[in-house]
């Protein structure tokens, strides 16, 4: 192969990664209800933890909405809740 259909095939290389990862990324986020489910718990449970102060690490989505990550709800039920 060429010098340059090397270097084109490795920057396609690259951005297939990118790609990848940011997929991976986003399918590792849940939203409440998943998050609930998650923990085997109620969407209301989940809500009421947050209404008190507790409850997993949360990020916004949107002006309603907040997503977990699978990395934040598995440390969470690992602490017993006293995350």
């Amino acid at each position: 192969m060429t010098k340059d259909v090397t270097e084109a095939l490795a920057e396609l290389d690259r951005r297939i990664r990118r790609l990848e990862e940011k997929k991976e990324h986003r399918r590792r986020s849940l939203n409440l209800r998943q998050a609930a489910e998650f923990l085997n718990r109620s969407d209301e449970w989940l809500r009421r933890q947050h209404a008190m102060g507790r409850g997993p690490i949360r990020h916004r989505r949107g002006k309603r909405n907040w997503e977990y990550t699978i990395d934040n709800l598995e440390t969470y039920a690992l602490s017993d809740g006293e995350a």
